[in-house]
């Protein structure tokens, strides 16, 4: 009796052992996904490139990258120069606060130029504005000492950009509009560190930035005389990942893991407003009530990149007829629509375009 036991217990263990080592296969053919969710992620570190921390700290504020099965980094850059440099040499494998349009720069210096298959990074999320609402994160601001209520008084002022962003394309398209060229204005070159101290202290008389670096001054006396809408222009920005880490088989199932969470991160900033506010205050050092009008303007709406092609290749094209970039650029090079169904999928999934409508007041 106790041999037959025996027998079946020996049996049941093989048995066992057996289901163990061929489920997950089972489960990869039946199932794609389970097999992907399998892999082991733990040894696997995503270094996320940042311009200034309070994209760290809102993603410590909502908690939902508090789990991941893979570790994150964090390293951070006083210029969207400084942060294509160590995406491009894969330093960073992931990074934000970079646009469109800083890409694009990056390109028109490559040589030769790149394709979709030799570009050393792409965008693998966009954020776009709601354009239901007019909220314009991208704006003019004049400093309290220039007296410049109008943008038709600021020809021969001193006009504050960052080199490489897309606020430099913003000054482009504004001088473009008015049927002015650079000459006809004084630029000066800022970074992160020192813009908004420069519209402040009257060191600039516009400052081409993000309502976020403005409102201190702004509270101060500065004033806001136009918007990239105004001037029909669409800033998209997101998130860039290195070519070599998409590309990879676990990095890059970490990587997508990550971008369905910044998607799930977007639908959290519109549902936790004060939450939200904290970290901008922690963050960014604002004060409770600045906090609460850059708030206005940070509920973006994540969109999958292929979707932005065609009017990147717009911007691309006037960048080169008007001396900004020096040969063209193929914009679709820059672009990796490969997480578009969970971009798309997760914004359905959490009712994110509803919750959107209920944020505005």
């Amino acid at each position: 009796m106790l041999s037959k036991n025996k027998n079946r217990l020996d049996f049941s263990r093989r048995w066992f052992t057996m289901a163990a080592l061929v489920a997950p296969a089972i489960l990869g053919l039946v199932f794609p996904g389970c097999a992907r969710a399998a892999a082991d992620l733990n040894g696997v570190t995503i270094t996320v490139g940042q311009q200034g921390s309070d994209t760290q700290f809102g993603f410590i504020a909502s908690h939902l990258f508090d789990d991941t099965p893979y570790r994150i980094k964090y390293a951070t850059f006083q210029s969207p120069a400084a942060t294509l440099t160590a995406l491009a040499s894969g330093n960073v494998d992931i990074a934000n606060n970079l646009s469109q349009w800083t890409l694009t720069q990056g390109a028109a210096a490559a040589s030769p130029p790149w394709t979709i298959k030799t570009a050393p990074y792409r965008t693998v999320l966009v954020t776009g504005l709601d354009k239901t609402v007019a909220l314009d994160r991208f704006v003019i601001a004049a400093s309290k000492a220039s007296g410049i209520t109008d943008i038709k008084q600021a020809k021969g002022k001193r006009w504050g950009i960052i080199p490489g962003s897309s606020l430099n394309l913003f000054a482009y398209v504004v001088l473009n509009k008015l049927g002015w060229s650079k000459e006809d204005v004084q630029i000066v070159n800022l970074d992160s560190t020192n813009q908004s101290l420069a519209l402040e202290t009257g060191q600039v008389d516009l400052l081409f930035n993000v309502t976020d670096n403005v409102a201190g001054a702004v509270q101060h006396g500065a004033r806001i005389i136009g918007s990239a809408q105004d001037y029909g222009l669409t800033i998209y920005t997101g998130f860039q990942a290195n070519s070599r880490a998409i590309d990879d088989p676990l990095k890059g199932r970490a990587i997508e893991d990550f971008v369905r969470r910044l998607v799930l991160y977007q639908n959290w900033l519109v549902l936790h407003p004060k939450e939200q506010q904290a970290a901008l205050v922690e963050g960014l050092h604002l004060s409770t009530a600045q906090a609460a009008q850059v708030y206005r303007y940070t509920r973006l709406v994540p969109i999958a990149p292929g979707e932005i092609a065609s009017y990147s290749q717009q911007l691309s094209d006037f960048a080169l007829k008007t001396g900004l970039i020096r040969q063209r650029v193929d914009a679709a090079a820059l672009l990796d629509n490969r997480y578009a169904k969970v971009i798309d999928e997760t914004v359905k999934q959490t009712n994110f375009f509803a919750n959107l409508k209920s944020s505005y007041p």
